[in-house]
């Protein structure tokens, strides 16, 4: 991974930004000291297939959905919070 120094980063910031748009990297230093890691921006796409692969979430055996159970409708009219709360409310402990 390059290193850049804070004063060079704020001076060519735009060329940077390229860089790191194109997939490079960049450990960002202040006084020679590292500071910060500049990189592409994870994509949620990115998060999931990286917690696949450190088998922390499995993959849907059938990621067809047109096959699941159609929603239940709401019979009471009121939402669950609603009806949490007036459960608690009518709990005099």
């Amino acid at each position: 991974m390059h290193q850049v120094g804070a004063r060079e980063l704020r001076h060519r910031l735009r060329h940077y930004l390229a860089q790191v748009e194109a997939g490079e990297g960049f450990e960002v230093t202040l006084f020679g000291r590292p500071v910060a890691h500049l990189g592409p921006a994870i994509t949620d796409r990115q998060t999931l297939d990286r917690l696949m692969v450190e088998r922390k979430v499995t993959p849907p055996t059938n990621p067809d959905t047109r096959r699941l159970p159609t929603a239940v409708p709401a019979t009471t009219g009121t939402t669950a919070t609603e009806a949490l709360l007036l459960e608690r409310r009518g709990d005099r402990r």
